[in-house]
């Protein structure tokens, strides 16, 4: 059985601005392109949100 991950539209908007700022058009980027920029975001994402709980 396949591991699924459904993403959620915040998560998805993250991976498109990665991909755009990587000079790729979000639409008709190549597979390995998005799965990049999918990993790229997300390890961002939680790097922000660390960050944001050591200032408290």
């Amino acid at each position: 059985m396949a591991n699924v991950i459904i993403k959620s539209s915040e998560r998805q908007a993250r991976t498109n601005k990665v991909v755009r700022d990587f000079g790729h058009n979000s639409s008709t980027a190549s597979r390995q392109a998005r799965e990049y920029a999918e990993c790229i975001a997300q390890r961002s994402h939680e790097v922000i949100k660390k960050a944001e709980g050591l200032k408290r």
